[in-house]
């Protein structure tokens, strides 16, 4: 059997309560925090995410008590495997066009998902948490008129919105639920993310008070906006974002985390040629608060040849430098891609490297490269 069909076989024991975090995008952030906040309030879960998670010292946290929370993948249809009475939707937007023929099958497949949901009486039932300011999960919304379980909406435009938000370098305040929280977290995004699992934290019994004593100390998830080195020259930030929306909301992260003097680098690797063609000109426009970009060979992971004639790196740094003005440069592979941005630096520069491929080797390549220079 697979590994998602083994989750979910584990997720239906008896005394579990079944939670499943999907969404394009923000699914690994959105499960480490919601598992960390679970842990904090003494439930005691067990979680699986698409992620290290540094504090557990693995992707998995096991658990005795009765939550048992899953990152749920759209892709192959994976998360048709979990059947949980409890779900957070973060977003639906088209992807993974090498499985999904077009954005009416994903949400398609979104929907599946939803109405497999099985009851739990810890949830009152079954139980919908979902971002109410994407358009693709109040589409999704829509198309569940007929079900029969409890759906919270949240974000702007939704029952439950955030207030008084405040972006500081160092962390995101935001007013929830009567509170005030502290977010180590950068971006809109993540004070979506973060609503989204106290939401859930809270249907669970979880102590406020205690939610909002923990989330200051949320470490994230691995290569989710992780800060790779920090030295009086530069500062390296990994991303695994290979989605334009990602790619957008990274570097507005990144923005917020190191203000408007610095230069910001947007190095990015482009995950599969069929992504990258399809997407294109929504790529072309999402480097906007970035002041230099530079593209790495696109990683053709699970791409046919025919899929690999469609678009290559050169073109997608054409598309950035026409639509956005930006200039933006192809440099080769990840290792010639290193050395460029490394003999290319200034000080105060901050670099955000993404991708899902082999980006990583990136952002430690630099990192070693100026702990080389810091050391001279």
């Amino acid at each position: 059997v697979t590994w998602q069909a083994l989750l979910g076989e584990l997720m239906a024991q008896p005394g579990r309560i079944g939670l499943g975090v999907t969404g394009t995008h923000g699914k690994s952030t959105t499960t480490a925090l919601l598992g960390h906040l679970l842990e904090a309030a003494g439930l005691d879960p067990t979680v699986e995410v698409g992620a290290f998670v540094e504090t557990w010292g693995a992707s998995v946290r096991p658990g005795r008590g009765a939550p048992f929370l899953v990152e749920a993948d759209e892709f192959g249809d994976n998360f048709l495997n979990y059947r949980p009475a409890g779900a957070i939707v973060t977003n639906v937007e088209m992807d993974h066009p090498d499985y999904f023929a077009d954005a009416a099958a994903v949400l398609a497949s979104f929907e599946r998902f939803v109405r497999g949901m099985h009851p739990d009486p810890a949830l009152g039932g079954r139980l919908l948490i979902v971002n109410a300011s994407d358009p693709g999960a109040a589409e999704l919304v829509t198309r569940l008129g007929d079900w029969d379980g409890r759906i919270v909406r949240y974000g702007p435009d939704g029952e439950v919105e955030a207030g008084e938000i405040a972006y500081e370098p160092q962390h995101t305040t935001f007013t929830l639920l009567g509170r005030r929280w502290t977010s180590p977290l950068a971006g809109a995004h993540n004070v979506a993310n973060a609503t989204a699992a106290i939401l859930v934290a809270d249907a669970l019994g979880a102590d406020l008070d205690a939610l909002a004593a923990a989330l200051p100390a949320f470490r994230g998830a691995g290569r989710r906006m992780e800060l790779i080195a920090d030295t009086p020259r530069v500062t390296i930030y990994d991303d695994y974002g290979h989605h334009p929306t990602e790619v957008r909301a990274a570097l507005a992260a990144a923005r917020q985390r190191i203000g408007h003097e610095r230069r910001l680098w947007a190095v990015f690797e482009p995950h599969m040629y069929s992504r990258t063609a399809l997407l294109l000109d929504e790529f072309s426009t999402a480097f906007t608060d970035a002041d230099e970009v530079v593209i790495a060979d696109i990683f053709a992971s699970r791409d046919t040849p025919e899929a690999m004639a469609s678009t290559s790196a050169e073109a997608l740094a054409d598309a950035i430098e026409r639509a956005s003005g930006i200039p933006a440069l192809a440099t080769g592979d990840v290792d010639a891609t290193t050395e460029y941005v490394a003999d290319h630096l200034g000080d105060g520069d901050a670099v955000l490297v993404m991708g899902a491929g082999k980006s990583y080797r990136i952002a430690r390549g630099l990192a070693s490269r100026s702990a080389e220079g810091s050391r001279a």
